[in-house]
């Protein structure tokens, strides 16, 4: 994320976030914070806080996949996070109540920057890998705590350290202590179209942090089990440096859980401004249209047909206006 003014913002609206789910049995739940330390990247000694959000879905007894969101906080010149699925493999011990792990997969992180301490800030997009290790202790019920470490690396970019402690949730729990592995069961579909309006606020990432108000409307139908689409509508409101509205359409990774009060899932898609206008230093005189759209998303139901929504929405651009949008909506499900 981009500055310091939103450091509450991200945990409010997306603490409930962690996510991409296959809605099998099985699944866990994390919020983690630390701290990020490395050999200085712009030579100084840097250190900064960090904090992850986390899915985990149990495959067998020693093998889960996960999902995780790390940002890696501000050090000199970088503010970067990102986004990983990585493939871990765990020993249970003290009768399964203890697992160590270690995971690898793909890490694609977003990175605002300046090549040059007075230059123009840069929003760097790329694909590393992210390597952890973790202890995780089911502390009885559905609690368990964990301890992660994270290292990165990236061929244009930094290698990194975060250091993380946090508490997880188990949305199914097993006849055993620890991971529950049963085989999968069957989960209620969700309702097949909704339609939901939000409000909230866009957050430019530079190194100022603009934020204005925001909104969006969507559409949203349930294509195969724990796939869905959007086409949605949004205002990214009147900031300094862009003005951006547009529509877009995502395809989504959806689980239903708690009886199916509760949705987690994971959207990507193209995003094309229907109307486009940035400004400032470095702004590019014929910015294109398209955008990429990234999203993670929670709801709630609270009857029948109504739900409350949260979504958190990352722009990426190819002209150094990428923002974040953090709303929250009334849907109707029908």
């Amino acid at each position: 994320m981009s500055s310091a003014r939103r450091h509450w913002l991200t945990p409010l609206a997306a603490g409930l976030l962690a996510l991409a789910p296959l809605a099998a049995y099985g699944q866990e739940v994390l919020v983690l914070g630390g701290f990020y330390t490395n050999p200085p990247v712009s030579g100084e000694d840097d250190h900064s806080y960090a904090y992850a959000y986390a899915y985990q879905q149990n495959l067998t007894e020693h093998w889960y996949a996960s999902y995780t969101y790390l940002n890696e906080g501000h050090i000199t010149g970088h503010h970067r996070d990102g986004h990983s699925a990585q493939l871990w493999w765990r020993y249970l011990a003290l009768n399964r109540t203890l697992a160590l792990s270690l995971g690898v997969g793909p890490y694609l992180y977003f990175d605002t920057t300046r090549p040059q301490p007075e230059s123009n800030h840069v929003n760097k997009h790329g694909v590393g890998v992210l390597a952890s290790a973790a202890a995780t202790w089911y502390v009885g019920g559905p609690w368990m705590l964990q301890a992660r470490f994270n290292r990165t690396w990236q061929t244009s970019g930094y290698a990194s350290n975060t250091l993380l402690l946090g508490v997880g949730y188990q949305l199914d729990r097993g006849q055993l202590p620890g991971p529950a592995t049963a085989p999968p069961r069957r989960v209620k579909d969700a309702t097949p179209n909704e339609l939901t309006a939000f409000l909230g606020e866009a957050i430019i990432n530079d190194f100022d942090s603009d934020m204005v108000f925001a909104g969006a409307l969507e559409y949203r139908r349930q294509l195969w089990r724990y796939v869905e689409g959007t086409a949605s509508y949004l205002d990214e409101g009147s900031a300094p440096s862009v003005r951006r509205r547009g529509v877009a359409a995502q395809a989504w990774v959806s689980g239903v859980f708690l009886g199916d009060r509760l949705t987690l899932g994971f959207g990507a898609g193209p995003y094309y401004a229907t109307r486009l206008h940035i400004s400032g230093a470095g702004a590019d005189p014929s910015p294109s249209r398209w955008a990429g759209l990234i999203t993670l998303s929670t709801s709630y139901r609270l009857g029948e047909h109504w739900l409350a929504r949260l979504s958190w929405n990352r722009t990426l651009t190819g002209y150094n206006r990428d923002t974040d949008m953090l709303l929250a909506g009334l849907g109707y499900r029908f």
